[in-house]
């Protein structure tokens, strides 16, 4: 495993030996900050540029001196040399190159951390940098931080070496381990994707389950548990299939080509696939520029805004990127989604989500748009809540998000929903069929799970889970009875068990308040979204996660809901 930090490092310092400065027939001793700053290039070439360069120097001190030592002899190499002193010099190189491998053995049995890229990104990878034994292969989405730590790579931020260039196009694997691939950093850059499907193997999905009691979000569709946080990563595919077969529709992945153009503050994105080219636009305010760009927040455009979080997000620096989900498939019918995939059994809803994948894979491909592509949010209320909640639970890529009043089919459990109507008698919440037909959120199909919401073989809880080791920010109106005050608190207290499980209690807030207007945030929620936006997209403060409810009535009892254990994820 350590061989495959010595080829891209061998590449970089060839390359400088190859490629130095004119040359006047002398060695010429090279500055010490000139050796330094090749030092640094030299091992984020071969590490990925976002490399812990403190952290990697602590623990392995000798494999830094070694490339110093590379580094050294080829900025001084005798450019004008002979071809058989060239092959001399050659020689010299890869000498120093066998001492670094030598000190990757002999440095405390350290080999060098993981990039930073790959290990400060459990929003994205989840992953841990190795600080002894072997390397090993890229972390998996479960691999989550320690909650309660206030460092950016323990918050669920997005560091990577590099983006994408566009959707995942990795091939279909029938197991799910994937061997690593040949350097880290570009294990970094295929982990920066929409979704880990194509290295998942799902099984057979059950469309009726006999259960009075939420799903068990840690039991496998083969009937196993799971116990490492590594495992959550396909165990969320699974729950993510489930959606798709019964309640959402197929999500199309990897679209043959995406491409963006900005121009003023909109960026066109362009789609094709199948044969046939879409395009839609979102328009971009506060953005950066390509050598400094900012971190965005999608917003649904509620009411002609972005989103719904008002003044909240005044002055945190951030770009509001407005998406109307008109504009991809209207709830009457029709879009551009549609015409694009004809005969898709899909739901306004995932079409809304894939517009979105959609406008972040034109973001990666378009830098003069100024976004930082890692630090994106998403945000929206009332049915757009329940859009931006869906989005964000199947685009690893978003950072942070904020559903807001999201209601039935957003952050609300359809059993609780069953059993308040049922005790009061009328439909006192929006129910399932309601839900399920309206604005064609949902597959046709949903509809028929009206009065059999217990044979569901998953509930909201699941759906908020998918979300996680990323930053999810609930935020509730308890003073409309259509959005289930009761059924809304409860999905967020039992999902506080899949990022407890996961250690990563502190990217999770679900509050709910009332005294407000539908889709006006009260200023009692700005801490809050303040504190998300601030850790998860600006890398500034901490968060504190929590369960807050000013309710009167919804009164959460565990054992009347759960009988699963939550265990604590290695």
């Amino acid at each position: 495993m350590r061989k495959r930090y010595m080829l891209p490092l061998a590449s970089a310092f060839l390359a400088m030996w190859a490629c130095g400065g004119e040359d006047d027939g002398s060695t010429v001793a090279q500055p010490q900050d000139t050796i330094e700053q090749k030092v640094i290039e030299s091992i984020q070439a071969a590490l990925g540029p976002d490399v812990d360069l403190d952290s990697l120097k602590a623990a392995n001190p000798g494999y830094v001196d070694s490339v110093r030592a590379a580094v050294s002899l080829a900025l001084n190499f005798e450019t004008t040399a002979t071809s058989s002193d060239a092959q001399a010099g050659m020689e010299q190189t890869s000498s120093s190159l066998s001492s670094a491998e030598t000190a990757l053995s002999s440095a405390d049995g350290a080999t060098p951390a993981e990039p930073a890229s790959s290990g400060d990104n459990p929003a994205s990878s989840g992953g841990n940098p190795a600080s002894s034994g072997e390397v090993s292969s890229p972390a998996s989405s479960g691999d989550a931080p320690v909650a309660g730590s206030s460092s950016s790579s323990e918050r669920g931020h997005h560091h990577h070496s590099s983006s994408s260039s566009g959707p995942a196009t990795n091939p279909a694997s029938s197991s799910v381990d994937v061997p690593p691939t040949s350097t880290p950093s570009t294990q970094a850059s295929s982990d920066f994707v929409e979704d880990h499907r194509s290295e998942c193997q799902i099984g057979d999905i059950p469309t009726s389950v006999n259960n009075a009691k939420l799903p068990d979000p840690f039991k496998g569709l083969d009937g196993k548990r799971i116990s490492t946080k590594a495992e959550w990563k396909c165990r969320r595919e699974e729950i993510a299939a489930m959606y798709e077969k019964i309640m959402f529709g197929t999500k199309p992945r990897n679209p043959e080509k995406v491409e963006g153009s900005f121009s003023g503050n909109k960026l066109k994105v362009s789609v094709t696939d199948k044969g046939k080219t879409i395009s839609f636009s979102v328009s971009i305010s506060g953005g950066g520029t390509k050598d400094n760009p900012k971190p965005g927040i999608i917003g649904f455009a509620s009411f002609g805004g972005c989103g719904s979080l008002g003044a909240s997000t005044n002055g945190l620096g951030v770009a509001m990127i407005s998406f109307n989900p008109d504009d991809v498939a209207p709830e009457n019918g029709g879009g551009s989604f549609f015409q694009l995939y004809s005969g898709s059994d899909a739901g306004t809803a995932i079409a809304w989500a894939w517009g979105i994948s959609r406008v972040i894979d034109a973001l990666e491909k378009t830098p003069e748009a100024g976004i930082d592509v890692h630090h994106l949010g998403v945000t929206g209320c009332s049915r757009h809540g329940k859009g931006s909640l869906i989005a964000g639970a199947f685009d690893e890529r978003i950072a942070l998000v904020i559903p807001q009043e999201s209601g039935s089919g957003g952050a609300s459990l359809w059993r609780s929903i069953a059993q308040v109507n049922k005790q009061k008698g009328t439909q006192f919440v929006q129910g399932l069929a309601s839900a399920g037909t309206e604005g064609r959120w949902m597959k046709s199909s949903f509809k028929n799970y009206d009065g059999k919401e217990t044979t569901l073989p998953f509930d909201q809880h699941m759906l908020t889970a998918m979300v996680a080791p990323r930053a999810l920010l609930v935020l509730d109106n308890q003073s409309f009875d259509w959005l289930g005050e009761i059924p809304s608190n409860y999905c967020g207290n039992a999902t506080l068990e899949v990022f407890k499980a996961l250690g990563i209690e502190d990217n999770y807030t679900y509050a709910q308040k009332g005294g407000h207007d539908h889709c006006s945030l009260p200023q009692d929620h700005y801490d809050e979204v303040k504190a998300y936006v601030n850790a998860f997209l600006n890398e500034s403060g901490t968060t504190k996660g929590k369960v807050e409810s000013f309710s009167s009535v919804a009164k959460w009892n565990k054992s009347e809901w759960i009988d699963w254990d939550t265990p604590t994820l290695k």
